[in-house]
């Protein structure tokens, strides 16, 4: 047995039981969104919604065990609806290796994934204070690309705590659950400039969510759906714009589920045990329905006192999606999921009365948004 595997056996459901204990206090944070050594896989991706209303996606992606593709780099820029103009796909399969950087005390652990190979150079840099891509993209269709992305202002999933995570508590079991998430900011300023064989391509800015996924394998079929109310200028716009994200699905033959939704008044997540469907089933607190085909999907989560309810709808047949690598347990051969976004998802949030009655307090329409479909929840993936 690999000792950090004897050691999670040991340590991790102690530290886990004692955060439920007022001895929480004492206990270190951990950066979970910088790197973790000897897990399978890491995968850290970014999106961006230009002023202009196009998306930026960034993907750096590591299979530490796979011999085939064990690692992904991936750069678009993706106007909205379609449009053809500047549309940049590229898709790169270099060495990473991870720089660590300082550690600072119950905050965020700086480092740099640096890549090399495969017709690219590039670094993707976390500091306490900011963020960077810095990639140079030897490409047959668009030239020398040499793109620059400076992120700041981040919003940490809970405002006020710099390592805070969608999972909470369950973020201690860091080798006993196979699959992890981490939202590093729920909306960022972003600065962008993109350059073609020496000549401006695009500059501009937009609004940032960024984000990681970790453990042992992705799961056998999922969802992602990520949008803003806008693209603010200013920061205190921007941290008062209304954002959602949701990420979940199948894994050791459970469905589970991370929300967040933002905005000025309410700041709610949710996660286990109300996101818990045991055996793929709809339980009193989570409910889900999906038609990837249709590009539909529907999601109902409580508890005992607010309730939150998810309308999706993207273009049907995966028409103009984007489709994506994803960090198998052999490596990034093959395209495993369907990203749109051009998907328009709408939030309303409920509270109970004191009639016992749902009272809607807020009610959000997100265009622009994106919608993953991965897996067999993709009826491409499917076939």
């Amino acid at each position: 047995m690999r000792l950090p595997t004897l050691r999670s056996l040991i340590f991790e459901p102690l530290i886990f039981l004692l955060s439920f204990t007022p001895l929480v206090r004492f206990l270190p944070k951990k950066d979970h969104f910088a790197p973790h050594p000897n897990v399978p896989f890491e995968g850290y991706y970014t999106r961006i919604q230009t002023t202009m209303g196009s998306t930026i996606l960034l993907i750096f992606s590591s299979v530490f065990t796979a011999n085939k593709q064990p690692h992904y780099v991936h750069f678009s820029l993706l106007p909205r609806n379609g449009s053809g103009q500047h549309r940049i796909v590229v898709d790169k399969f270099p060495k990473i290796t991870d720089a660590n950087g300082p550690k600072f005390p119950n905050s965020v652990h700086e480092f740099s994934r640096v890549a090399k190979g495969d017709g690219m150079e590039g670094t993707y840099r976390i500091c306490r204070d900011e963020q960077r891509y810095r990639l140079e993209l030897d490409t047959s269709e668009y030239g020398k690309l040499e793109v620059s992305v400076d992120l700041m202002d981040r919003k940490a999933w809970i405002p006020g705590d710099d390592v805070s995570t969608p999972e909470g508590i369950l973020s201690k079991l860091i080798f006993l659950l196979p699959l992890h998430w981490n939202v590093f900011s729920t909306a960022s300023s972003a600065s962008y400039t993109i350059i073609a064989d020496g000549k401006p391509l695009e500059s501009g800015s937009g609004i940032a969510h960024l984000e990681k996924n970790w453990g042992v394998s992705f799961p056998r079929g999922w969802t992602w759906i990520q949008g803003f109310s806008g693209s603010p200028i200013t920061k205190e716009a921007r941290h008062k714009a209304r954002s959602f994200v949701m990420a979940g699905g199948k894994i050791l033959g459970q469905k589970a589920f991370l929300l967040g939704y933002r905005s000025e008044n309410i700041e709610w997540n949710f996660g286990p045990p109300y996101t818990l469907m045991p055996f793929c089933l709809p339980t009193p607190f989570m409910k889900e329905s999906f038609d990837s085909k249709r590009g539909v999907a529907r999601y109902e989560v409580g508890a005992l006192w607010k309730k939150l309810v998810v309308e999706v709808q993207a273009p049907p047949d995966h028409d103009g999606w984007l489709g994506l690598h994803c960090p198998l347990f052999d490596g990034h051969g093959g395209t495993y999921a369907y990203e749109s976004f051009d998907g328009s998802v709408r939030v309303k949030m409920y509270e109970r009365a004191c009639s016992l009655e749902w009272e809607l307090v807020e009610d959000t329409v997100l265009d622009g948004a994106a919608v993953e479909f991965g897996g067999d929840y993709s009826f491409k993936v499917s076939k």
